[in-house]
């Protein structure tokens, strides 16, 4: 259209020769013109070497059933006096066909929306129904075709499955975890929605449960007295071995005790020393009320780093042997667990060593490299070792394999002596100096004050659970309790002895 109108205008202007009748240009000296060649076109002269439209004089007839029309995509220049035709092939794209979609058979499409090339679903092999075309004109779409056999319970033709007759077909098959496969109401599809995927963590079908689907479920339904229940891997039933019968007065399996019943346990029979043995909310013992029968301090005497044990009855010292390392401003911690005794040194070696309590042969456990690392102490219920600074102030964990020590947070008081309280289940430290007693948080380090009974010297701190008072020791030879059920008052138990420094309650060991 656009090259009527332009060869109209031509004409029109005096800037032709001639024009033929339908009023475009015979001939003319024009500039070049760009073109688009997907335009229609039948009147105007050949392009070179694109086949136009010609009529077989030999038929008789002059319809366009005998022609040969070939399509250039892309941008042409066209020369209206010469008529050649130069094809751009620089801005062709790839992708998606951009022809589907146009009802119109193109290139290699099988077919194009409503367009089918004249196929059918008889022409398809099926007996009748609706066909169509795939979205993306690739194929034909027979999901609308039937077959006359379809409902007489066999497989016929086409057929995927008729009524009951699947075809040995199942979910499993079909790539489901199991349920119920059937047959579409076309034969020529199955129908899942009856089948089941086990571990989408819903429930589907015949599942009892899946993942953390329980259908309501839980131990105490189930039967227990609480803990946390699961589903079975294929979803074929409930998983109870994380119940537990915990709470019911009986001990069951993994259980040390449950409620009353404690198995016959006292802490006698479980090495502890005298007391009563408690059961916990979780079935497991409680033995913070178990006393030691018996046992002795041992503390450092500074001048010689002779290792001495100590009778809280009599106060008497009995030397074991010097330790073979220097120990200059340190603590000693007892690792009940393990039976082992651990030596810290804040100077100079700054390290972590066991010490035999027979020889005193002290053994490098690490390097900690914290100088003024003074207080150390054994926690049983996390069991772990922690350790605490004077400068500046610091709360650390102790690795027991390495040495290595760890920050958990700052106490803003001077940790000289760390014991562990194991009838309140708290740490417990003296600041040296100032003497105030406090305990620390062991997930931050975070302090609390309990007393402040006025200066001390550099000490070493232990508690006693058979009497259950805290013990002190320092290097101007004073010896001290601190009584923990009159407001941690402190008592001087005696005075002018040899500097000390470190402390630590050994339960069961002799004079």
């Amino acid at each position: 259209m656009r090259r009527k109108i332009w060869a109209s205008f031509v004409c029109a202007s005096g800037l032709v020769l001639a024009c033929s009748d339908d009023g475009t240009a015979e001939s003319a000296t024009l500039p070049t013109s760009t073109t688009d060649t997907t335009e229609t076109s039948t009147t105007e002269a050949p392009t070179t070497g694109v086949p136009t439209t010609t009529d077989d004089p030999t038929d008789g007839d002059s319809d366009t059933s005998d022609s040969t029309t070939t399509t250039t995509t892309g941008t042409t220049t066209g020369d209206p006096i010469t008529g050649t035709t130069a094809v751009d092939t620089t801005t062709g794209t790839t992708g998606p066909d951009p022809t589907c979609g146009n009802a119109a058979l193109d290139g290699d499409e099988a077919c194009d929306g409503t367009e089918l090339g004249g196929a059918t679903c008889e022409s398809e092999g099926f007996d009748g129904g609706t066909l169509a075309c795939q979205a993306d004109c690739t194929a034909l779409d027979t999901s609308g075709c039937t077959v006359a056999t379809c409902g007489n319970g066999g497989i016929d033709g086409q057929e995927a499955c008729d009524g009951a007759d699947l075809g040995d077909e199942t979910c499993v098959s079909q790539g489901f975890e199991g349920g119920t496969l059937a047959c579409a109401a076309n034969c020529m599809e199955f129908d899942t929605t009856q089948c089941a995927t086990c571990g989408n963590d819903a429930l589907e079908v015949d599942e009892v449960c899946d993942g953390t689907a329980l259908g309501g479920e839980t131990c105490e339904t189930q039967g227990f007295a609480g803990g946390q229940l699961a589903c079975q891997a294929d979803c074929s039933g409930l998983d109870t071995t994380g119940c537990t019968t915990c709470g019911d007065g009986d001990i069951d399996a993994d259980e040390q005790c449950d409620g009353a019943d404690l198995g016959g346990a006292t802490c006698q029979s479980l090495g502890l020393g005298n007391g009563d043995v408690t059961c916990t909310a979780s079935c497991e013992f409680d033995t913070s009320a178990c006393v030691p029968s018996e046992g002795l301090f041992v503390t450092v005497r500074a001048e010689d780093n002779m290792l001495r044990k100590l009778d809280p009855d009599t106060l008497v010292f009995t030397d074991i042997a010097p330790l073979t390392v220097d120990f200059d401003f340190g603590d000693l911690a007892w690792d009940e667990a393990d039976q082992i005794l651990y030596m810290i040194d804040g100077r100079p070696a700054e390290s972590l060593w066991t010490v035999d309590l027979v020889t005193a042969g002290a053994t490098l456990v690490g390097v900690h490299g914290i100088e003024d690392l003074f207080g150390l102490a054994w926690d049983p219920t996390t069991g772990k070792l922690h350790a605490g600074t004077r400068s500046p102030y610091g709360f650390y964990e102790v690795n027991q394999a390495t040495g290595a020590a760890t920050w958990i947070g700052n106490p803003n008081l001077y940790i000289d002596g760390l014991t562990y309280d194991s009838k309140r289940d708290e740490l417990i430290a003296i600041a040296g100096g100032e003497g105030s007693l406090f305990k620390i948080d062991r997930l931050t380090g975070a302090p609390t004050v309990l007393s402040n009974n006025g200066f001390i010297n550099d000490a070493g701190l232990a508690y006693h659970p058979g009497k259950d008072l805290f013990y002190a020791i320092d290097w101007s030879g004073n010896l001290y309790t601190f009584d923990p059920n009159n407001g941690y008052g402190r008592t001087q138990l005696a005075a002018d002895l040899d500097p000390h420094d470190g402390m630590e309650f050994i339960p069961g060991l002799a004079p």
